[in-house]
């Protein structure tokens, strides 16, 4: 990494901005490829270096700015980033799950990112892990618009495996709401509710107000759930299984037409909506 350019283009550096320069530069390998719980370790460290407050702070803005840009962060972007998450197979904003987070081939060949990319650790306060891998999130305009520089109490990349068994969030169909569609099957009767516990995900993002654009949908599992009982499911599932046996949920996936395992829901936007 070229840090020497860093020194050269800033006229003056304080003690404690070459101290944190230096500590990037001999851990720059493990801070790039750190996962979730070593990032926090690192972050730990930087935070000894220079505090957030200070980091935020109008004398840090030429060093935090430089320091970016000497990462490569905006090149980074434009070339590296949307093959590097077509790879890692998500393909919907991982905070909201209703906008698609795609990359696509261009007709020259080339490869554009049809979404953003947001820093858990934002890059205003850790410039430090502008580009480090586990700390960027694929996102739609709207949810990184949202966010800007606000901590959210969500890991993408957890290294707790029962994470990803069983999500912290969840969708509902006011029961009460339910029984009023049921007796006169006006979808606009439904009213759905998101359970973010105390995550801040529906403040930031407003969550439940985006879902409930979504009644055509809430209305149309609430049929199928009528329609595709046990019993009509398994004489489905018996009835084909040949064609599907190495994919024994796929007919569930079919009726509903969606991902049906949580560990998929950032296939496919509405993936976590329609599961629950």
């Amino acid at each position: 990494m070229p840090f020497k350019s860093l020194y050269i283009g800033i006229s003056k550096l304080t003690e404690n901005q070459i101290n944190y320069v230096n500590y990037l530069y001999f851990n720059f390998e493990k801070i790039v490829t750190a996962n979730a719980d070593e990032l926090l370790q690192f972050q730990g460290t930087f935070d000894c270096i220079i505090p957030v407050t200070v980091m935020r702070s109008n004398s840090c803005k030429i060093f935090r700015n430089e320091l970016i840009e000497i990462l490569g962060y905006r090149t980074l972007r434009n070339e590296f980033y949307p093959e590097y998450f077509e790879k890692v197979g998500i393909k919907s904003c991982v905070y909201c799950n209703s906008q698609f987070a795609l990359t696509v081939r261009k007709v020259n060949g080339t490869k554009s990112a049809k979404f953003q990319v947001d820093h858990f650790l934002s890059k205003s306060d850790y410039p430090c892990f502008s580009i480090s891998l586990y700390n960027l999130y694929p996102v739609c305009g709207s949810c990184n618009n949202s966010k800007s520089t606000q901590n959210v109490a969500f890991n993408l990349y957890s290294q707790n495996y029962s994470d990803y068994k069983s999500s912290k969030f969840k969708f509902e169909i006011d029961k009460k709401s339910l029984l009023k569609y049921r007796v006169n099957g006006i979808d606009s009767e439904l009213i759905i509710t998101f359970d973010d516990s105390a995550s801040g995900i529906n403040r930031i993002f407003a969550i439940e107000g985006i879902y409930n654009t979504q009644k055509d949908i809430a209305e149309e599992i609430v049929l199928k759930s009528m329609i595709y009982n046990k019993a009509y499911t398994d004489s489905l599932r018996n009835g084909l299984k040949k064609l599907y046996k190495s994919k024994s949920p796929m007919i569930e996936r079919l009726i509903v037409g969606n991902y049906i395992d949580e560990k998929d829901i950032h296939k496919r936007p509405m993936a976590k909506f329609i599961q629950d």
